[in-house]
């Protein structure tokens, strides 16, 4: 039973950047802005989360700093799409890159190392104990290690669902997507609304940067983002944008990453165990795109 609590544990906890991720991903494609820069925005707001916790040693300002960078990338993605109406695979891919070398070559200049800095004596964020559910075996060890921002993206996706399908900002953000032209004759500025939704959307980003670096663990990793952008834009792809529906998608990645993880030290050789995350992505896709093309026929 402890095994099986552990294992829903790391699920949770892989389950948070992915998901936050995966939010933005869906507002971007209610307002037509195919962002394939998901990637590079993690690693990014990642890096300078840890970079800013390091030297000055305040996880607020970390934070803060992590979302303002997020949306900064994701602003620059947005204007050469929508803006100077550039191909979205290629500024996305192109923003990618980018983000892999500048993060590279920060991380050479600055700590003098292309792999890991994992300083000791720095603190990440606050693991919660919730008072209610602390004095319970298996309960205790489900909900342990888990940040504020973890439990922050579930109420966030329930948020998102609430602005997106109850609000009027929703609907506007729904309707330019659905038709844009129909939308502006209406009056709305279009283009500003995709730019602003996008960059804004941004901020969901540098909170998984920040479970990344600073959550389970206080360290940087090269490429530490893991394809996670990709995963969790697949994710999206899976529950159409919705955002109660991104835990769900979210769920299976989160949980074929934990079981992974915890099949480590097994017989299994760690090349194939590292595949596995990424097999179901594709599993997933393939039976979701089937699934519309049978449900489409009839």
């Amino acid at each position: 039973m402890m095994y099986l609590a552990q294992v829903i544990n790391s699920t949770l906890r892989e389950i948070s950047p992915i998901l936050l991720v995966a939010l933005c991903a869906g507002v971007c494609s209610k307002v037509q802005v195919f962002n394939i820069a998901l990637e590079g925005t993690l690693l990014t707001s990642a890096f300078f989360a840890f970079l800013t916790h390091y030297f000055l040693h305040n996880i607020f300002l970390s934070v803060a700093v992590a979302m303002a960078v997020a949306m900064c990338m994701s602003f620059i993605m947005s204007f050469f799409i929508v803006r100077l109406k550039g191909q979205p695979m290629i500024v996305g891919m192109a923003l990618n890159t980018f983000a892999r070398g500048f993060t590279t070559f920060l991380l050479s200049v600055i700590f003098n190392t292309k792999g890991a800095v994992n300083p000791s004596d720095m603190k990440g964020l606050t693991k919660l104990s919730l008072p209610v559910i602390r004095d319970i075996p298996f309960v205790s060890t489900v909900f342990s290690s888990l940040t504020a921002i973890d439990y922050l993206s579930f109420v966030l996706a329930v948020v998102m669902f609430v602005i997106m399908y109850r609000t009027v900002i929703g609907f506007r953000l729904r309707a330019l997507g659905m038709s844009a032209s129909a939308a502006s004759s209406l009056g709305v500025n279009v283009q500003r609304y995709q730019i602003a939704a996008a960059t804004l959307s941004g901020c969901l980003i540098g909170l998984a940067g920040c479970l990344l670096t600073l959550g389970r663990s206080t360290m940087f990793i090269q490429d530490i983002s893991g394809a996670r952008g990709y995963v969790a834009l697949a994710a999206n792809n899976l529950c159409k944008g919705h955002p109660l529906g991104a835990i769900l998608s979210s769920a299976l990645f989160g949980f074929t990453t934990a079981l992974a993880q915890s099949l480590q030290g097994t017989a299994i050789r760690q090349q194939l165990l590292q595949c596995i995350p990424y097999i179901s992505t594709i599993a997933a896709m393939a039976v979701y795109n089937a699934y519309a093309k049978r449900k489409a026929a009839h």
